[in-house]
């Protein structure tokens, strides 16, 4: 279970990273800015060391003119056993 969680979380900082390389041209403090958080928490994010809250998330998607549905979007999680 946890590790199909982990698996997900990844597929979703993956496409937060590639919609970031494009808007923000990989610059880590300029994105940061714009989903009001700090620089260490996009580098924790995209290095796979932290979790992302619906609220980071939200501004995340704010910042990169997408909603949170559009990077969700596919992310199925079905644990059989819930």
């Amino acid at each position: 279970m946890q590790k199909e969680l982990d698996q997900l979380e990844q597929q979703l900082n993956q496409r937060i990273y590639n919609l970031f390389k494009v808007k923000f041209d990989g610059n880590k403090s300029a994105f940061a800015r714009a989903s009001h958080c700090r620089e260490s928490t996009i580098r924790r994010l995209f290095r796979n060391e932290q979790g992302i809250t619906i609220n980071l998330l939200l501004r995340i998607a704010n910042a990169l003119d997408v909603t949170a549905e559009e990077l969700l979007k596919d992310i199925k999680y079905s644990d059989k056993d819930v």
